[in-house]
Formats: C-alpha cells, structure tokens, sequence
C-alpha cells in the first residue's frame, strides 16, 4: 500500500500504518488524519466503550496519532465534558431525541469550554457516529466563492483586477468575470476593457453587447489603448449607439499614437484610401513605419497606465494584510496564487501554511516541495526550513549532511540562526 500522506510503500498485510511517518490507514488505503476518521479506528479497534473513559482514549490517541494534537485536545475537551456518556445514553431513543441530546453537547462545549460552533459540532459528530448514535445538524447552505472571496477584505482595485488576470489566465471565467466588475466600478480602465470584452463575447457571464459598448467607452475615457480601438469600431460602425466617422477615426488615432498595432494599421488604411481623412499617401507611409504624423496632432496624451506586474508582490501583500487580520484562510490562498507566480518569499510562506496546518490542511510533502523551489531561488529561510526538515527527518528521511549543507545555504544568504545550528552539529 502506498502512504496517503508520505508516498512512501509499506506492507498493509503486517500493520496497517505507515512505518515511515507513523500514518494510519483504512482497509482502502486512506490515511486517517481527521476526527471521524480517529475517533471512529478508536472505537472499532478497542471498541466503542473505550469512549466512556476519556484518559484511555487520550493516551491510544496520542500512542497511535502522535502528530494529531489538535484533533487530540479537541477529543479529550469533548469527552471530558461528557459528549459520549451523554450520546450513548440516547442511543436507542428516537432521532429527535438523539439530535436534541447532541445539540445540547455542543451548547455545554461551547458555553462552558469556549469551543467555537463549529469545532464543537465536528467534535460531538465524530463521537456519535463512533458509537454508532446517528445524529444531524442544520449546516448553512455553502457560499459562492465570489461571496465567500469578497469578504477577504480584497477592495483595492488593483488587486481585484490583479485577481481577475489570474483567473483569466487559468480560464476560470466566471471567477475573473466577478473580479474584473468589482475593479471596473472602482473606475479601473484595465478592468473595464476587459469587462466590455467579456460582455461581447459572453465570456463567463450573459451576453450584453449594449453593455458592452459602455464599458469599452469607460475604459476608452480612461486612456486604454484596447478600450479606445473597441470604442471606435463601435462608432465607426453604430452599434449600440450612433454613427460617428470622425469621433472613430479620433479614438482609433488616439489608440494608434499609444502604439495599439491594429489601430496603427487602421489609421494607415485611412490615409491610404481616404476614409474618414483627406487621402495622404505620405502620412500613411509614416504611420506603415511607426512614425505619426505630429504636425496634425499636437496635443499631449496623459501617461498610460502600466499594466500590474505578474511576479506575485501584490498577491503577496494580500496574504499579508489577510495574516494581520487573522484570515488564515485567505492568508493561505493568496501565498499559493504568488507562489505559482515565482515569488520566492510567498512560495516559503505557503509551504509554511502547508507545513503546520495553518488555514489548509497540513501536508509535509507539499511544504518540502514549496520550500525546495523557494531555496532554489536563494532564499535564506526556505533552506533553513529544509535543513530542520532533513534533521529532524520530516517528510525526508533522516539525512544530517544534507541537513548541514541547507544551513550552510542559509548561513550564507545571512539566516541567523543558521550558524548555531550547524556549530552544534559539528
């Protein structure tokens, strides 16, 4: 069977955890890690009135799951408040009865240990389904992510729009349809383009060429290239809106002098043939080898703005601002977005979320994976991070030279402690 958690082989037929990282599996090869799944092994391996007796319990649990703690403390809070003394005596009594008995656990829980709601109700659950007392409770009905996203505090216009690229990017379009609309009404020019050419296509939302047309002449308004071309075809063709030769020839010129190739293309076709403008053979020769034409169009454009860079600083200021506020959620979600960008520090930092559990799930080989990309680029820390990770035998076997090399690294890209450990190893 191969490990769940570490990927590593072992005979199932002898034991039925890992021997390498302590894991314990079901007969169809899932690791057990969560509360159900430990509570439940407990009471079938040593039977369901092991339950009643909380310090029993504690101690198989910390013998079998040594690295379960936090399932651990919740259990043995569980128990110690008497969760399964006060399921099991409702265990052949009606369903009402049943699920009247665990609501009342998780108020104790809560009320009288400070459990929050949740972790409460996961908690009692685990311990009635071990026992085999079937009970239920009203979960909320699951949030959209553009709802769920939202209240990750995210109201800069650049990083909605930032975020709205990336979803672009990996062809989420409904996901990047949300976040280029939230940018756009903050008056971002890059996100209204993009929401006029999401509208023209029905590209993860409704088709609206009206609607459109009038996000392409925001974003025009506001000086994009993109958003000027689009809003000159409009015109010069009277979609949606009238017929105006000499504004579309305007928008497609403005377009041209930011350097948009196909409205350069356009404006050389208009001298060329005549349209819209007096025919000038010359002046289309300028524009065919990317000279305008100054003399007629004097007036200075505003500075166009700089589209955002992709190399994750922003996604990672978010993750940030998400830490501080104690969103470890949307702390995790932001390093992993900047990680799969490049960014070094980001991709350590996730690798850390992975590595203790902190708004994901826990996954040593995940967080070994993230800090080897990041030392590759070297970044102090990530090799310090790996040197613990050969030391200590996380993940990795046991390895102390290569645990030395990593500090090594780390030292020299001037990790603090990097050096007292590698004094101590020698």
């Amino acid at each position: 069977m191969v490990c769940g958690r570490c990927g590593r082989e072992f005979d199932s037929k002898a034991q039925d955890y890992c021997g390498f990282c302590k894991t314990v599996h079901t007969a169809e090869g899932e690791p057990i890690r969560d509360i159900v799944g430990i509570v439940g092994y407990i009471a079938q391996r040593f039977g369901k009135e092991t339950l009643l007796d909380r310090r029993k319990t504690d101690a198989l649990i910390a013998d079998i799951f040594p690295k379960e703690n936090a399932v651990r403390r919740l259990v043995y809070v569980a128990l110690y408040d008497g969760c399964a003394k006060k399921l099991a005596g409702v265990c052949g009594k009606p369903f009402e009865v049943r699920c009247a008995a665990a609501a009342r656990c998780v108020k104790s829980l809560r009320d009288e240990i400070g459990l929050k709601g949740k972790s409460a109700a996961d908690a009692v659950e685990a311990i009635g389904q071990a026992l085999g007392c079937e009970i239920a409770f009203r979960r909320p009905a699951e949030t959209p992510v553009s709802v769920t996203e939202s209240k990750k505090n995210i109201t800069d216009a650049a990083e909605q729009y930032s975020l709205g690229r990336h979803f672009d990017r990996i062809k989420d379009y409904s996901k990047a349809m949300y976040w280029f609309e939230q940018s756009a009404l903050q008056d971002c020019g890059e996100a209204q383009y993009y929401v006029g050419f999401y509208r023209l296509e029905g590209r993860g939302c409704q088709q609206d060429v009206e609607q459109a047309w009038e996000w392409f002449l925001r974003g025009a308004e506001n000086n994009i290239p993109a958003a000027q071309y689009m809003t000159a075809q409009f015109l010069a063709e009277g979609l949606f809106c009238e017929r105006n030769e000499q504004a579309a020839f305007n928008w497609f010129m403005e377009a041209a002098r930011a350097g948009y190739d196909d409205a350069v293309n356009v404006i050389a076709l208009c001298y060329e043939n005549g349209v819209y403008v007096a025919k000038n053979p010359e002046i289309a020769a300028k524009w065919r080898g990317g000279f305008a034409e100054q003399e007629q169009y004097t007036e200075e454009l505003p500075e166009q703005p700089q589209p955002l860079s992709d190399d994750g600083e922003e996604l990672y200021q978010s993750a940030r601002r998400c830490l501080a506020e104690q969103d470890y959620e949307g702390a995790a979600m932001f390093y992993k977005r900047a990680a799969e960008m490049g960014h070094a520090r980001a991709q350590c930092s996730y690798g850390k979320c992975l590595y203790i559990g902190s708004g994901i799930a826990k996954n040593p080989a995940g967080a070994f994976a993230w800090f080897a990309k990041a030392a590759e680029q070297n970044l102090d820390i990530a090799q310090y991070n790996l040197g613990i990770m050969y030391l200590k035998g996380v993940y990795v076997e046991k390895n102390i030279d290569e645990a030395k090399r990593f500090f090594t690294l780390a030292m020299e890209n001037g990790h603090p402690e990097a050096g007292k450990i590698l004094a101590k190893l020698k």
